[in-house]
């Protein structure tokens, strides 16, 4: 810690080396919180960093026994982290500094996403609902952990099995990783609290928005109802003909944000400018009023 002593007490330079030194490091420590959003890393580290900021205060206030304690505990620090995100830590260096598999290789994507929607289109004709989520780079280990662990090649006739209604996993979303491995079936997903979602949408396509409002992944809902496929992502929602939705997922995996969604994203953005400028209109007004109103008349 002898090195932050310099700059607490105002003895330090700044060189361009140490600022190409803050720019590696913030695009490190974003990489690492895309990795692990959504994950149950979160709190822990949450937890990490209050212990360091105790440390800090204890450095500035001169607490002997605090840092006594604080030193202790982060000789086995490397170790803890070690073992607690013993996971997390072998998916991250996995894929850092690399572009998923979707990206190296456009025709196992177009294949794979055909082999989904021939999927989808015979589960709209059968009347059978489902979810089925497409990672990208944030990891969704969080939610596959909760369902059923397959591992497995993603097929048509395998997303027909598990989402076949006599099926134990039919029930949840199945999800595929950014590899494309299906690599859980029956995974409950965040319903999205969205109150400006129509009230027509049911829990199947609120689910699919609340995880995409999270994360960035795609995901598809077949509507046994509607005997429809629609895509979600960034929290928007694409309905139209299976030629558009294809379309639109080829985009997303590409690393595009489709044209729908664009438009979408832009009149949501205008509706909010609207309803904040009439809301500062009418406090505007009713302090205005409130002004001019003469002052009460005294006896």
């Amino acid at each position: 810690m002898e090195t932050l002593l310099p700059i607490f007490s105002g003895n330090f330079s700044l060189r361009w080396q140490d600022l190409f030194d803050i720019v590696l490091l913030s695009l490190i420590f974003y990489r690492i919180l895309l990795l692990i959003r959504g994950t149950r890393t979160i709190p822990m580290l949450m937890g990490f960093v209050l212990l360091l900021a105790l440390y800090l205060v204890s450095l500035i206030m001169n607490l002997e026994a605090t840092q006594l304690l604080l030193d202790n505990l982060g000789q086995s620090l490397v170790l803890v982290l070690v073992v607690l995100f013993q996971t997390d830590i072998r998916n991250g260096l996995a894929q850092i500094g690399v572009f998923t598999l979707f990206r190296e290789n456009s025709q196992q994507k177009r294949d794979l996403v055909e082999s989904i929607l021939h999927a989808c289109l015979q589960m709209t004709e059968l009347r059978i609902g489902a979810l089925i989520v497409l990672e990208q780079e944030v990891g969704l280990k969080n939610f596959s952990d909760r369902g059923t662990l397959i591992n497995g090649t993603v097929s048509e006739q395998l997303l027909l099995s598990i989402f076949n209604p006599a099926s134990p996993l039919h029930d949840g979303a199945v999800i595929i990783s950014n590899k494309g491995e299906l690599l859980a079936a029956q995974c409950i997903l965040p319903v999205s609290m969205n109150s400006r979602l129509s009230s027509a949408l049911g829990t199947r396509h609120r689910a699919a928005i609340g995880l995409t409002e999270e994360t960035d992944a795609a995901v598809l809902i077949v509507s046994e109802e509607r005997k429809e496929i629609s895509l979600s992502y960034r929290g928007q929602l694409i309905r139209g003909k299976n030629e558009d939705i294809r379309k639109a997922l080829l985009d997303v995996l590409a690393g595009n944000i489709p044209e729908a969604i664009r438009a979408k994203e832009t009149k949501d953005t205008f509706r909010k400018s609207k309803l904040k400028q009439t809301r500062q209109n009418s406090t505007a007004a009713a302090n205005l009023k409130k002004e001019d109103k003469p002052p009460p008349e005294s006896n």
